[in-house]
């Protein structure tokens, strides 16, 4: 079984996941803008570079995670895992397999691993918010493993994070930190920093990676301030230091995986 997982940032919600040898890419987004914001810091990546891939993760079909464009970087042959209802804004554009998959639906890939959908607070509309439509999180997991690596592209906290937690062990959870003003309209879309470490804590994840902060300015809030924010939030809470790790874009972390547990061995058994 493969020991190790490696999540490379690229920016905004985009996030390379190597697991052995399964890639996975998040929300594609490789292009200079969203709509007119412009990108804030260099892409860290040649798009030419990336490796051949297992999977693309679409969480939902918002400009910011669907870069159309992006995908000319992509053999057409890698399939795309997108949200039930959002096939069509995917397939019209390009010839990959796509596959919908429907809260709580899952999908093997070649390699055996699988991919299940889950719950989020996310509106697939900004002017008429729609709660649980054509937004997922995604948890990979490899055969043979009993853990499993957590993507959430966008989301409202709720208590859907602690039911997700309930589901099995998770050694890392990408959750979004940015976006979160004006609060009075963001609470239903995104969450700020305070409150993604509280999704993380309600998984019960190992290790988090913050995403969706700094790329684009998207919001009200300074495209700072996530960051900043958690960092007040790392220094209160050491305990926190070694499992929130925030990555500047290009940057890789590699995370030991959990061996088995006792009573997984024996329920296995």
């Amino acid at each position: 079984m493969n020991s190790t997982i490696s999540c490379t940032y690229i920016g905004h919600a985009t996030t390379l996941i190597k697991w052995g040898e399964t890639k996975i890419i998040t929300d594609l987004h490789l292009g200079k803008r969203v709509i007119i914001s412009p990108r804030r810091m260099p892409l860290p990546i040649e798009p030419g570079s990336l490796p051949e891939l297992s999977t693309i993760l679409i969480s939902h079909t918002h400009c910011d995670h669907l870069n159309i464009s992006s995908y000319k970087y992509i053999s057409c042959g890698v399939p795309i895992i997108v949200p039930e209802g959002c096939e069509r804004a995917v397939g019209r554009y390009l010839s990959n397999p796509v596959i919908e998959l429907s809260h709580f639906a899952r999908h093997e890939l070649a390699d055996g691993t699988e991919i299940t959908a889950v719950p989020v607070i996310h509106s697939s509309s900004h002017f008429i918010p729609t709660y649980r439509t054509r937004s997922n999180a995604y948890i990979v997991k490899k055969p043979g493993s009993d853990g499993s690596v957590y993507f959430c592209g966008d989301s409202g906290y709720g208590s859907h994070f602690a039911e997700t937690g309930n589901l099995g062990r998770i050694d890392l959870a990408i959750l979004p930190i940015g976006s979160y003003c004006p609060r009075w309209y963001m609470r239903r879309l995104h969450m700020t920093p305070a409150e993604a470490v509280t999704a993380f804590e309600d998984l019960r994840a190992a290790h988090m990676i913050p995403i969706h902060y700094g790329t684009f300015r998207l919001s009200l809030e300074n495209p700072e301030a996530p960051l900043r924010w958690l960092g007040k939030i790392l220094e209160e809470r050491p305990d926190l230091a070694l499992k929130v790790h925030p990555l500047t874009p290009g940057e890789t972390r590699t995370f030991d995986i959990r061996p088995l547990s006792s009573e997984h061995r024996e329920q296995v058994a």
